[in-house]
This record gives C-alpha cells, sequence and structure tokens, in this order.
C-alpha cells in the first residue's frame, strides 16, 4: 500500500454562498451524489448508503468562514482504495460562481490507483455538477 491522492476542481455556475449551503449542511448528500441512496447525520458521523451497501465517515471539520468540509472514511466498498480523508471547499471564481474542490488523500495498491483516480475523477464530476443542478433546480 502506498499514499496517493486525487485532486477535481471545477467552476459552476452558482454562487458560493449556494454551493457552501449544499456542502456545509453536512446531510442531503443523497441529492447531489448518484450512487449514493441515502444519508444521514448522527453527531460526527455520517452515513451514507448505495445499493450495494452503506458506508460510515467521520466528520472531521466544518468549516463555515473558510468554506471548507473534512471527513474520513476507513472503510468502504465502492472503490478500492481505503483510508480516505476527503474535503471539500468552495472558493470565488469569476463573476460572483463557485470554485468547488474536491480532494481525496487514500492508501491505495499499486495496481489500483489509476482506477482509483478515475473512479475519484468520476465521482468529483458527478458530485459537483449534481450540486450545481440542486441549486438550479430548487431556485427554478
Amino acid at each position: 500500500m502506498k499514499k496517493s491522492s486525487f485532486t477535481f476542481s471545477k467552476e459552476i455556475n452558482i454562487t458560493p454562498e449556494q454551493a457552501w449551503k449544499i456542502i456545509g449542511a453536512v446531510n442531503g448528500v443523497d441529492k447531489w451524489v448518484g450512487p449514493i441512496t441515502a444519508c444521514s447525520v448522527d453527531g460526527d458521523k455520517r452515513v451514507c448508503a448505495t445499493e450495494e451497501g452503506s458506508f460510515e465517515e467521520d466528520i472531521l471539520k466544518i468549516d463555515h468562514e473558510n468554506r471548507v468540509f473534512k471527513y474520513g472514511i476507513p472503510k468502504q466498498h465502492m472503490v478500492p482504495v481505503s483510508n480516505i480523508i476527503g474535503q471539500m471547499s468552495v472558493t470565488n471564481g469569476t463573476n460572483n460562481q463557485a470554485i468547488v474542490t474536491w480532494t481525496w488523500n487514500f492508501d491505495v495498491t499499486e495496481e489500483n490507483e489509476a482506477v482509483a483516480k478515475e473512479t475519484f475523477n468520476m465521482l468529483g464530476s458527478m458530485g459537483i455538477d449534481g450540486i450545481e443542478q440542486l441549486v438550479l433546480t430548487e431556485a427554478a
């Protein structure tokens, strides 16, 4: 096993405040990440379910002032990695649009690293687009 990381960042057509309202709420991931079918928060734990099973996240940091959310996933069934530390942040882009950056640090074997990064790329794109779509749908 080795340490690895992957970052996905995208400017989306909503304000930083709108993006952070979704991310900083912590709950409701099932509304913006396709494979997540249910999500609940209890204290500093978030439990997310998929069709293949559920996994638990440790909520490590919610920084509303700097718009940073950090979590850990010690064990899960979706990506061939372990000890995931994920972080989502929202910064100001052009014309008051949000730049959402999602970073994952994880342990992975050499042979699984490429597929893990491909999966995180897909998840990042799907999730950040999902945040944008959720805000635009609710505003309509």
